[in-house]
């Protein structure tokens, strides 16, 4: 049966049961009649459904003309999402979100502003871009994504952007880069990702993409390979390769033989080694293919573990520290399959770990000790080495069968990311825990309670962003903790105080600005590295007046503001020279110190305001013999500390002296009354006595006494004894 009825008759027919997709694909051309909508997608027609308003027209931007060009400007107005709203259809704009709440970019995202061509997007907390966010901005040509949290670029991450000739994206903590991220913008010319946490980048990342000029400063690269990355940008004008750890090694030729070919000038900055310790702070182009060749460490694959009485650290440390200024000797160990190697300068002695016997994955010993898949297992004095390093593991839940009486546990490049208290529970024999590169970004409180005879713990290359006294508890054994590479911002006050035995923190890497007073109370360091964060100077009382112990420390590549407040921390540094700073320390603030290093500069430039009081500054070093006890002075700007177990019984020592001297004023008053009154009353009587004599003498007569000027006048008559 069929019917020819209107599809919006004015007649209540009732209209027979068509599918829901046909009368859909019915009420579809004429609802592109009703609205007009230039489509670049089906999506982006679809899209424009949830519209509500023009950001123009309804006046929720600032919308103006700029030399002739629109400037949609839409900044700090509190938006969380952009798929209901529109911009001006009729002409193109540059459109201004920065400083919004867009945290998190969904598909379509931009369908109605589709006239763009240009996109500002700093500081919205930005920290995810779902694949398919940029379809519809084909007209983009800048893209500024600058100053947020975003952590990954992936596979299709700019899929829309056609036209795209300018990505700037530093300030992030961009870590990871698929290596498809880029292949759709294929007139890319400018990419700019300085200052963000890429400590390798993939092959054929930059594949199809014509890059002219590429900013990678302020990162943590350490090698960048010619092969499938730096051949794949020929067209290359300016680089920027600053402020990253270059480990100077064979595998860094490639890049200094490229750099040499590329066009003059093209290089700005330097490229300087942050490793081995021979070469650090040389320039790569002052080396020699022999120098950065050398071999100076044993292999790592072959290395036996370290013995009993050997020196050693079980830690990758990416900046190896001077001993006195000598060279680091051949490593004496280290764990198999690339594991963590051991600097001999950063020294903790440990029981032997020469392996006795070895269990595989695949097969058990005669003990038959279950042994988890992908890994190998040692058995060693104490127990067992259970090495499940790059084994694809995202848990420790994985570790199947489950290891027992385990003395050393690497888990080191896998895709862990939370550990908890009950994945260590069984784990109480433990001795060293590498947990380093992974994608660790919750650590529960207590984690490591029951890893109390834990020594070494490697948490480097993670995403741990707070640090806390409750994280901690339990390692009350731990000598050697490594947070090198992370995101750290806050570390909380007492900390250390759960790991009263630390001797050796690595820190640098990270995103700190300060520590907290009393960071370091109670415990003993003997090593601290805090270099490549971003501290403008670190207090001495409280902080740095607490490495009592302190024999080597490394806080090169911080951009220190060299003003007042900094004289102190100079002062501190310069007592330490030479052998235990590790490296120069380099203004990066105000612009006449710039690259300045601080001790080259006197306090008085630093600091005009200490000129007028030299006598002052001179007469209080030499009364508190500063001179002769080798201190220095926190003079200027350094705020006085007490410790609050000094200050209460101070304040009650105060308060219990001045009610006993208020008691005692009291009591002497009231005496002073007494002993007041009684003299008035002796007076009196005596002065009565006096002149009953007086009146009873036979010298005076029965008249006046009177005498001229100011003297007394007694009238004997006019007095009676019974007054």
């Amino acid at each position: 049966m069929s019917m020819s009825i209107p599809l919006f008759s004015p007649f209540p027919y009732k209209l027979p049961s068509y599918p829901p997709e046909l009368l859909l694909l019915s009420l579809f051309p004429l609802l592109l009649l009703l609205r007009p909508c230039v489509c670049m997608e089906t999506s982006l027609c679809l899209a424009a459904g949830n519209v509500t308003g023009d950001v123009c027209k309804e006046k929720l931007c600032s919308c103006t003309e700029v030399e002739g060009d629109l400037h949609v400007d839409c900044e700090k107005k509190g938006f969380t999402s952009l798929q209901r709203f529109s911009a001006p259809t009729s002409q193109f704009y540059h459109l201004f979100l920065h400083g919004n709440s867009l945290t998190r970019l969904f598909p379509n995202e931009f369908a109605n502003f589709y006239n763009a061509v240009s996109l500002h997007m700093e500081n919205n907390g930005l920290h995810e871009i779902v694949p398919g966010a940029f379809l519809g901005l084909q007209l983009v040509k800048r893209l500024h994504i600058n100053n947020n949290k975003i952590k990954s670029f992936r596979k299709q991450t700019f899929l829309g952007l056609d036209d795209l000739e300018y990505l700037q994206a530093d300030f992030n903590l961009l870590r990871d880069i698929d290596p498809g991220a880029f292949r759709d913008l294929n007139k890319l010319e400018v990419l700019i990702l300085n200052d963000n946490l890429i400590s390798v980048l993939p092959a054929n990342v930059f594949q199809y993409v014509p890059i002219t000029h590429l900013d990678l400063r302020g990162n943590r690269l350490k090698t960048l390979p010619y092969e499938d990355v730096l051949e794949q940008i020929p067209g290359i004008a300016e680089i920027l390769l600053e402020d990253n750890p270059w480990d100077c090694t064979c595998d860094l030729l490639s890049l200094k033989e490229w750099l040499e070919n590329i066009p003059k000038n093209a290089l700005i900055g330097r490229v300087v080694c942050e490793a081995p310790t021979r070469l650090q702070g040389k320039d790569l182009n002052e080396t020699t293919e022999r120098e950065l060749c050398r071999k100076n460490r044993v292999d790592s694959s072959l290395a036996a573990p370290p013995a009993e009485e050997e020196t050693c650290d079980p830690g990758p440390i990416p900046t190896p520290f001077k001993v006195q200024g000598k060279e680091d000797p051949a490593t004496p160990g280290s764990v198999p399959h690339g594991g963590t190697k051991i600097p001999v300068n950063w020294q903790i002695k440990t029981r032997p770990t020469v392996a006795s016997s070895v269990l595989s994955a695949k097969g058990k010993s005669s003990t038959s000790t279950p042994c988890p898949a992908t890994c190998t297992c040692h058995q060693i004095p104490g127990g067992f080495k259970v090495n499940c390093n790059e084994g694809n593991i995202s848990s420790l839940v994985d570790l199947k069968p489950k290891p027992a009486n385990v003395h050393e546990l690497f888990l080191r490049g896998n895709k862990i990311h939370t550990i908890r208290k009950s994945h260590f529970v069984d784990y109480r024999k433990l001795n060293l825990l590498d947990l380093g590169n992974n994608n660790i970004a919750t650590m529960e409180n207590n984690t490591f309670k029951n890893l109390l005879e834990l020594v070494w713990l490697y948490m480097d290359n993670n995403y741990l962003d707070i640090l806390s006294r409750e994280k901690f508890n339990g390692l009350q054994n731990l000598e050697y903790l490594n947070m090198e590479f992370n995101v750290i911002q806050l570390i909380m006050p007492g900390t250390f105080n759960a790991m009263p035995k630390l001797r050796v923190l690595i820190l640098n890497n990270n995103l700190l600005r300060s520590l907290p007073v009393d960071v370091f109370a109670g415990v003993s360091l003997s090593k601290l590295s805090i270099h490549n964060n971003y501290f403008l100077f670190l207090p001495v009382a409280g902080v740095l007046d607490q490495l009592t112990s302190i024999t080597q420390i490394d806080l090169h590549d911080n951009p220190w503001d060299c003003k007042c407040p900094i004289v102190p921390f100079k002062q501190w540094v310069e007592m330490l020279r030479p052998k235990v700073m590790m490296s120069d320390l380099r203004c990066e603030t105000p612009e006449e110190f710039f690259k300045e290093d601080f001790e080259s500069l006197s306090n008085e430039a630093i600091c005009p305001q200490l000129k007028v009081l030299p006598t002052l500054t001179s007469a209080h070093k030499n009364s508190t013999g500063l001179a002769e006890t080798g201190t220095h002075s926190n003079s200027y700007l350094e705020t006085s500390r007490v410790s609050i177990s000094v200050l209460v019984p101070g304040l009650l020592l105060v308060f219990v002296t001045s009610a006993f001297t208020v008691v005692g004023m009291l009591v002497f008053i009231l005496r002073n009354r007494k002993r007041s009154k009684r003299r008035d009353a002796n007076s009196s009587a005596s002065e009565i006595n006096s002149l009953q004599t007086v009146c009873d003498s036979s010298y005076w007569h029965n008249g006046p006494y009177n005498t001229d000027g100011a003297h007394r006048v007694y009238d004997c008559g006019s007095h009676s004894l019974s007054d």
